[in-house]
C-alpha cells in the first residue's frame, strides 16, 4: 500500500474512477469504466447543461481471472469489499468508499441488468472505457428507461456518428444490430428505447444538432431490424410480449 494520499478515494467521482483504472493498470490488470462517468469521458455534451450531472457511484468492468486481484487492489486503494455480495455473485463485485459514501460495482465478464451480453472480447478494445456502443447499450437496455439515462444517450448520440469501422468514436451499427439479430427480447428493448429517445428528442428544446440526432437513431434502427435474425430470435418473437422479455434488475 503507497501513502495515505493514494489509497484514500477521491471525492470527485470521474477523478477516482481515473484513478483506479490507472492504478490496475500499474497493477496488470484490465480494468475498465463503465456507466455515466465512461459516457462523460467520451461524451463533451454529457458535461454541460442539461446533460452534466452528479455521479452517485463508480463502475467498473473486470475480467473473471483477474477477480481476487482485484479485490485486493481496491481494499489497497481504500475500499471496504462487500463480502457478502461478492460470493453471492458471479458476475458482480461491489465495494464501499467510506470516505465519500459511495458504492463501486463491477461488473464481471458478463453485464448482466434488464438484458445482458458478454464483455470478454469488449474490455480490451478501448482505455480508460468499455467500447462506446457498449457504454449507449448499458442505457437502452434499461425497460424503464428515466430521463437521466435518456439525457446520456442522447449526449452520446450528439457527439458520435453511428457508422461501421473500427474508429472508436463512432458507434458501430453492425455490433449493435448483432447483438439484437441473436436476442429478442434485447431488440425488443433497444429498440422501444430508441423510439423513446427519438420522441424526447423531439419534445425537448435541447441544446443539440436535433436533426443529426435523429438521424444517427434511425442509422441504429434500420441497422437493427434488416440484420438477418437467428432462428432462437424467430421463435422468441412469436411469443412476443404475452411473455416477460427482460430481468427485473436487484437493487442493491
Amino acid at each position: 500500500m503507497g501513502p495515505m494520499s493514494e489509497s484514500t478515494p477521491m471525492a470527485d467521482p470521474v477523478e477516482e474512477g481515473h484513478r483506479v483504472v490507472e492504478a490496475a493498470r500499474d497493477a496488470g490488470l484490465t480494468v475498465r469504466l463503465i456507466g455515466g462517468t465512461a459516457i462523460r469521458h467520451h461524451s463533451e455534451t454529457a458535461r454541460v447543461e442539461p446533460f452534466d450531472r452528479e455521479y452517485r457511484d463508480v463502475d467498473f468492468v473486470g475480467v473473471r481471472e483477474d477477480r481476487k486481484a482485484v479485490i485486493d487492489l481496491m481494499t489497497d486503494l481504500g475500499y471496504e469489499e462487500n463480502v457478502q455480495i461478492n460470493k453471492m455473485h458471479r458476475y458482480r463485485l461491489e465495494f464501499y468508499d467510506e470516505t465519500n459514501e459511495r458504492k463501486a460495482d463491477y461488473i464481471i465478464d458478463r453485464f448482466e441488468f434488464c438484458h445482458a451480453w458478454d464483455l470478454r472480447d469488449r474490455i480490451g478494445l478501448d482505455d480508460p472505457t468499455l467500447p462506446i456502443e457498449d457504454l449507449l447499450l448499458s442505457k437502452l437496455q434499461i425497460v424503464e428507461i428515466s430521463d437521466r439515462d435518456m439525457r446520456d444517450s442522447i449526449a452520446m448520440l450528439n457527439d458520435h456518428p453511428v457508422e461501421a469501422g473500427d474508429d472508436l468514436e463512432r458507434i458501430d451499427p453492425e455490433y449493435v444490430s448483432d447483438l439484437c439479430s441473436d436476442d429478442w427480447g434485447l431488440y425488443k428493448t433497444i429498440t422501444m428505447n430508441l423510439d423513446r429517445v427519438e420522441t424526447h428528442v423531439e419534445n425537448h428544446e435541447y441544446p443539440i444538432d436535433e436533426a443529426a440526432v435523429v438521424t444517427r437513431i434511425e442509422t441504429l434502427r434500420s441497422a437493427i431490424e434488416e440484420r438477418p435474425k437467428s432462428i432462437g430470435w424467430k421463435l422468441r418473437s412469436v411469443i412476443g410480449e404475452r411473455k416477460q422479455w427482460y430481468k427485473k434488475p436487484e437493487l442493491t
